[in-house]
């Protein structure tokens, strides 16, 4: 009796050791498409892309509702920014198939995406203290994303030359959407190493130069930024400054902001106020973090006694620029003496 008891309890266990823990979610699978119906003389290349970031879009959108379902489930409420945020951070790809088909004469493509939401690695309360830097790093995609809109919208309607020209820029424009998008997205998702390994090989394509170039560099000053590498961090800051960019295409400016941090963490508060204001001034004044951050180094780079001395001090001249001032009261005190001494000698 007692061996069968023993054999009874030994299978329950066995059987307990192959379930899954009780209350574990299974990963959500997400399925979505894009479609792009091609015009006279579209690329492939172009089609297929564009197919891509509509499917990107649908997928990011259908994360959300599971993100926003499981947030309830932990008594949390989230804001519609606060669950389009926290989507685009935890959404993996996983798979992707594109197809051409011809229909009636026309070409379209279609881009498939299979992509993974696990709610088990969701961290929402870290993930919403992250925010700010989430929220960058999603402005950032989303400026990206629009401005090849804005140039596929311009290609639909070119002919000649000016759509290949526009072409071959939207071309390469989504072929480094895709792996800053990516790059980004692994920031977010705390895989700094992963974004990293892939912007070494952005940086080191001779024919990635100017804008998207800056760009990597200051995203792969990010991922060390966040993984306490503020030597290597600033490197590549200095880089993406002092190579050739736009700042309306790329938030290349956003190297100061971070100098700036690094700066304040070091206590080097007057280089930290300098280079947070270039940020500030870059941001259009519409940045509240950055303006938090630039009068904190203000307050520790001048204080209150000190600002009030400087503004007491007369202005320095250059040595270049002359004091009139003192010109003229040296003639006058040689005129004065001259005619003293003429004065005496008539004596």
């Amino acid at each position: 009796m007692r061996r069968m008891l023993m054999g009874a309890l030994l299978w329950a266990v066995c059987c307990l050791v192959g379930l899954p823990a009780i209350g574990a979610a299974a990963p959500q699978i997400i399925t979505a498409s894009g479609v792009y119906i091609m015009g006279e003389n579209d690329s492939p290349k172009i089609a297929k892309d564009a197919a891509r970031q509509e499917a990107m879009r649908s997928a990011t959108e259908k994360a959300g509702v599971y993100v926003e379902s499981y947030s309830r489930s932990q008594n949390m409420e989230l804001s519609a920014d606060d669950v389009k945020i926290i989507s685009g951070a935890v959404l993996k790809v996983m798979q992707e198939k594109a197809e051409p088909t011809l229909t009636a004469g026309v070409w379209k493509y279609t881009v498939t995406l299979t992509c993974e939401v696990d709610t088990d690695k969701i961290d929402l309360k870290n993930l919403l203290e992250n925010r700010n830097k989430l929220e960058k790093l999603q402005q950032e995609r989303d400026a990206l994303k629009k401005q090849n809109e804005e140039l596929l919208a311009k290609y639909k309607q070119a002919k000649g030359q000016e759509k290949k020209k526009i072409g071959t820029e939207l071309e390469n424009q989504y072929s480094l959407q895709d792996v800053f998008d990516r790059c980004a997205r692994y920031i977010q998702q705390g895989e700094q190493r992963r974004a990293i390994a892939e912007l070494d090989k952005v940086i080191a394509d001779s024919k990635v130069t100017d804008s998207p170039l800056a760009y990597a560099y200051y995203l792969r000053g990010r991922a060390y930024y966040e993984r306490n590498l503020d030597n290597q961090a600033l490197d590549d800051f200095s880089a993406a400054e002092s190579t050739p960019h736009n700042d309306k295409i790329y938030p290349v400016w956003r190297t100061y902001y971070y100098q700036g941090l690094i700066y304040s963490d070091r206590a080097q508060w007057e280089m930290a106020y300098g280079k947070l204001a270039r940020a500030w001034d870059a941001s259009g004044h519409q940045d509240r973090d950055i303006e938090a951050a630039m009068l904190r180094a203000k307050r520790h780079a001048y204080p209150p006694a000190q600002e009030e001395t400087r503004r007491k001090q007369p202005p320095q001249r250059s040595s270049r620029e002359m004091d009139w001032e003192k010109v003229v009261s040296d003639v006058l005190i040689g005129i004065i003496k001259d005619q003293v001494g003429k004065q005496t000698i008539y004596r």
